[in-house]
Parts: structure tokens; sequence; C-alpha cells
């Protein structure tokens, strides 16, 4: 133990002087003895964050000068041409202005009034005739990057997470998944601009996540940061307007971002979900946009159990357990309460509006397997 402790008192150390150049690079030192607290949690993840505003200086710098620099155009009505990445147009009206069958004005049913502190509340049950038809098909893409290049730190659990991930979505849920490992930007945008040509209205669709992610406190706007990011320019981020606009441009009525990454709850903050009750037959008549985040607007732990890092190993097991339908809300709800037992960071869930998310819309997992 007290070699450990001289390890953690090095590194510390090395933080500290500007003149190690590996300083901001090294992972910490596992802890002996099993799992640190929660405040050691926290100090350990900040010590992080700081490390890696040093390491992204130059990007960022770029990013003050130039708040658009990673952003990517949207594709020309005629389509792009080859080797030019663009971003496919929005298909989705706003709320403003969605169809009839999409009412945008529909007071939500609450169940619990603080995401921060969720309650136990009785199990939601609908009754057959009131059970929403099953979408036409249901669709999981899932983005695991773990094999970053010196200076990025790699990380040890995002491949693991998306296979475990997609193996209970296809074998308990019936959709059909994808996982692009190690992708860089390019691939990330395109697989998106192709779920965008082909998802219809009446698909279900769950797109995941799990990489590093970084918040610019200057201007607020979160990033990802892909296989091929640089620590110099920020032309290799993907940033959250340009993520919105993909989700836009996704047409189903059914859509989730699950992100697994460091500040991802800066995709949830247009519109916190405190709970609907599906309990309407026509639920999945109105266009439903969610964002699943591991973490608030706080770095998160690439440690977890299993293998996995604590929010996919809730995640699946959270999945796993569900019987039925269950409401998005409700698989955050019980996903936060085993995160935040062990460690300092508060999955969110919330509503992207902006892609076209109806009042009163839910996402549904609807189990097809015992």
């Amino acid at each position: 133990m007290k070699s450990n402790i001289f390890l953690w008192l090095a590194w510390l150390t090395a933080l500290m002087v500007p003149s190690v150049q590996a300083a901001p690079f090294m992972r910490p030192p596992a802890f002996l003895g099993g799992i640190p607290g929660k405040s050691q949690f926290q100090a350990i993840q900040m010590q992080r964050h700081q490390a890696r505003t040093l390491l992204y200086k130059e990007a960022l710098e770029e990013l003050r000068k130039n708040p658009k620099a990673a952003d990517v155009p949207e594709c020309p009505a005629g389509g792009a041409s080859v080797g030019v990445l663009c971003l496919a147009g929005a298909k989705v009206a706003s709320p403003a202005t969605l169809p009839s069958d999409m009412p945008a004005k529909q007071e939500p049913t609450p169940i619990v009034s603080d995401t921060k502190t969720p309650v136990v509340e009785p199990e939601t049950k609908i009754s057959k005739a009131e059970k929403p038809s099953i979408a036409r098909r249901r669709l999981a893409v899932l983005f695991g990057i773990n094999g970053y290049k010196d200076p990025i730190p790699e990380l040890e659990t995002p491949i693991a997470d998306v296979e475990g991930i997609a193996d209970t979505l296809k074998s308990r849920y019936g959709y059909e998944t994808r996982i692009l490992k190690n992708v860089g930007k390019a691939g990330i945008i395109e697989a998106l601009n192709a779920v965008a040509a082909e998802a219809t209205p009446e698909d279900s669709v769950l797109l995941f996540y799990a990489g590093h992610g970084y918040l610019m406190e200057d201007t607020n706007m979160g990033y990802w940061i892909p296989i091929d990011a640089s620590v110099k320019t920020a032309a290799g981020w993907i940033s959250n307007t340009d993520i919105s606009k993909l989700l836009s441009a996704i047409s189903a009525r059914q859509l989730i971002l699950v992100s697994d990454s460091c500040f991802s709850g800066s995709l949830t903050k247009e519109k916190k979900m405190t709970g609907v009750a599906p309990n309407s037959g026509n639920v999945l008549q109105r266009r439903s946009v969610l964002a699943f985040s591991s973490g608030g607007e706080e770095p998160v732990s690439d440690g977890g159990k299993e293998g996995h890092s604590i929010f996919a190993w809730s995640f699946i097991n959270t999945l796993q357990s569900a019987k039925g339908i269950a409401p998005g809300y409700e698989i955050y709800r019980i996903v936060h309460g085993q995160v935040t037992k062990d460690f300092p960071q508060e999955p969110q869930y919330g509503a992207v509006i902006s892609a076209g998310h109806a009042a009163g819309g839910e996402y549904i997992f609807d189990a097809v397997s015992p």
C-alpha cells in the first residue's frame, strides 16, 4: 500500500511540474485494496480533466478564435461530392410545425420532480389496449473508441461496452445492431448520415457513443473526441451542434442518443425530463428525441465493474432485468441510482428540442424476449 501511495504522490507531483511533458498523458496508478471512495474519485477525475485541458490547449485556443472550427457543413441538396464530408440535411419539422398526428402541446405526466435525486415509484403498467404499436424496425448504431494514439490517453472499456450493449439490445429487444470500433470523425458522420438516409418515421433508433469527450467552459459547448482527433486542432472533433443536426436528419419518431463520455450531460440540457408515463396508444406517433448521458457537466469514470464502465454496466443490467414496456426515463432512473451509489457522476436524461422532440414524447424500450 505504501508503494502505491508513493506512486500517487509521484503522479500528482508530475502534474504540477510543467517541464515534465509526459505527465498530462499518464494514467494515474491503480488503487490497491478496491474501489476508492467517492471523494477520492472526484479528485482523480478533476485532476484528469485539468491534465486534458492542458493537453488540448492548442485546439481549445483555436475554438476560442473560431467557435465553428469543428463544425461540418450541411450536404447540398444534390448530395455531397465524392470525398467531401458533410451533414445530412434536416428532415424533421420543429415541434411548433409538427403535423396534426404529432401534437406539440401535451403536458407530460410527472413521475418525479427532481432528476438529481430520483425516488422509487410504482411500476408503470400499460394494458394491452393502451400498449403502443411496435416500431416497424429497431436499429442500434454503437460507436466504441478505445485505442487513442499518444498523446491522447487510451480508454479501457468502450469496445467491451458497445459489444455488451449490442448483445442485449439484439437478444432481448430485437434490434438490428451495427458496431463501429475505433472510428474517426468521418466514419461517425457517414454512419449517422446513412441512418438518416434509411430511417423512416415508423422506426426506433438508438445511438450509443463511448469514448473521450470534452466541454469547453468558455462557450458551454460539448464535443466528442473521435479516434483521429488531434490535440493541436479541433477540426477532428465533433460538436454538439453537429450532433443535434444529425439527430434532426433522422426521421424516426423514436430516437435516443446514449453517450458515455466526459461532459456528455451537455446534450441533455435543452429540456430535463421528469418522467412521462406512456399511457396512451399514440405515444409512438409523437416525435421523441431523447439524450441519455453517463454524467452531467463533469468528468466521468472509465472504471466500473466486470470489464465495463460503471454506466455501461448499469445500463446493460437494467436492460436485461426490465420486463415488457419500459419508458426511457424508468431505465435512466434505475441507472442513475446504481451509478451515483458509488461514483461521483450524475447520469442525465433530457429531450433534444432542437432535433424536433415533441411535448409528451418518450423513448420506449419494449422487450421481445423474457
